[in-house]
């Protein structure tokens, strides 16, 4: 089947069409809008009843804010890389929600899955800091990366689990995972990212989970 996905080497010739055929037709070309979604086998685990999982939890709730999307991620277009350090963003292809939302939604789905406290997490709740924790992310990568023939999705995520009622990090990480896109096509990409970005989650809060349930942090939790 032939692959008419935009890559970036095509997207200054496209460009040029694109601009002639509104021209000529005085149209634009169709916005595409994706989303990223919790993957198939952690969707069904989130339906399930996790009231008596095994892995440790906290007391206490905890709020997850926006995620801070720095520049070019920052703008609704689907970025990508060539190699190591050339940057672009698809003109026509963009995120149906602001990524910030997207990535906290996610979290909260993962979350919801895999509890770290005994109370539930809630994303972009009204009042952060009558919760016990705060769930605050980074986006250092997200991104389709194009190097010669073979294309990847990559992503790289700081988080801080901050104590809410007098904001102090009780912990810090950083997570990057990156995977093959065989397929190449922007809806498998996207799926990728999806992936990948459950993975980089699922290790940070792995990682937070022994700062949560020490007994220096569980002597923390206080009544929302």
């Amino acid at each position: 089947m032939t692959d008419f996905r935009l890559t970036p080497r095509r997207i200054t010739t496209a460009a040029l069409l694109l601009a002639a055929a509104g021209c000529f037709h005085g149209k634009l070309p169709a916005i595409e809008y994706y989303r990223l979604r919790l993957p198939v086998a952690l969707d069904t685990a989130v339906s399930l009843d996790h009231g008596g999982a095994s892995v440790p939890v906290a007391a206490g709730g905890i709020a997850i804010v926006p995620y801070v999307t720095p520049g070019i991620y920052g703008d609704g277009g689907i970025v990508y890389r060539v190699d190591e350090s050339a940057y672009g963003a698809y003109p026509n292809r963009e995120w149906a929600l602001p990524l910030p939302a997207m990535l906290g939604m996610l979290t909260q789905d993962l979350f919801l899955a895999r509890p770290l406290t005994r109370d539930q997490a809630v994303f972009d709740p009204p009042s952060p800091h009558s919760y016990t924790y705060i769930w605050r992310g980074l986006v250092r990568e997200l991104e389709e990366v194009d190097r010669g023939k073979e294309v990847f999705a990559a992503v790289r995520l700081d988080a801080r689990l901050v104590r809410a009622r007098d904001d102090s990090v009780l912990w810090s990480g950083s997570a990057r995972v990156e995977r093959p896109v065989p397929q190449g096509t922007m809806p498998a990409i996207v799926e990728a990212l999806s992936a990948v970005v459950a993975d980089a989650i699922t290790q940070l809060q792995d990682a937070a989970r022994a700062s949560l349930v020490s007994p220096a942090a569980s002597a923390v939790a206080a009544p929302r």
